[in-house]
């Protein structure tokens, strides 16, 4: 009986050890963790411009992006203007008081994500109301 309980015992600590290992705390293993993808960053170089450039800094569709893929740039967005201390308030659809016309350094309207991220200048044409 005695050696049944010995036998017993040392299988619950096994046990007990295995279970309580954690397989990523092995130093030797290295970690592999997914690749980020590229992002496109649009710059400006005009303060008076910066809400354009921060409005498309903030859509989805310019981060995380795989290698080889195109993406199309909005040429025209709509906003409510500032007047006073009021900022600007910019949107792609069309649902506002102005329609902003907007280009890109070098006139591109699309461009194909390489193997880094991606800076574009982008410039105000011009506002006009609606």
């Amino acid at each position: 009986m005695k050696k049944i309980f010995k036998i017993l015992s040392i299988l619950v600590m096994v046990f007990v050890l295995f279970s309580c290992a954690n397989p990523s705390s092995n130093p030797e293993e290295p970690t592999v963790t997914e690749p980020q993808g590229y992002s496109i960053t649009f710059i400006t170089e005009k303060p008076a411009q910066q809400p354009v450039a921060d409005l498309l800094n903030s859509l989805p569709d310019y981060k995380n992006l795989k290698e080889g893929t195109e993406v199309e740039f909005p040429t025209i967005i709509y906003g409510y203007g500032h007047n006073g201390e009021e900022k600007c308030t910019l949107y792609i659809t069309e649902s506002s008081e102005y329609k902003v016309t907007i280009y890109y350094e070098g006139n591109i309207t699309s461009v194909v994500v390489g193997n880094e991220d991606i800076e574009i200048k982008v410039y105000v044409d011009r506002v006009d109301p609606l």
